[in-house]
């Protein structure tokens, strides 16, 4: 191979490489909320919980689906998703009888 076909070769593999390891970011990886000055965070609600307080469900939903990226995947969208869930499948089971 010629010097400038090495040289391309060897940028084209450089860049590749040069984002490597952005995604492996992790959530423990993240500054505790004491070490960053926050507040630290209350526990996750439970299913139950949710489905006694619906105006909290429908906030923490809202919140959840306008940043999923950040809160997606945390507790409390988990279990209120779970929560929003059972409630429509009560519903359901309420409007066949």
């Amino acid at each position: 191979m010629k010097w400038p076909t090495l040289l391309l070769l060897a940028s084209f593999i450089g860049a590749g490489l040069a984002g490597c390891g952005e995604g492996d970011k992790r959530p423990e990886d993240a500054p505790s909320p004491a070490m960053s000055g926050e507040q630290s965070p209350q526990p996750a609600k439970m299913v139950s919980w949710f489905i006694e307080h619906h105006d909290e469900l429908q906030a923490t939903l809202k919140a959840c689906r306008d940043n999923p990226g950040a809160l997606g995947k945390t507790p409390d969208c988990v279990n209120a998703s779970a929560a929003r869930d059972k409630i429509t499948v009560q519903e359901m089971k309420d409007a066949l009888k």
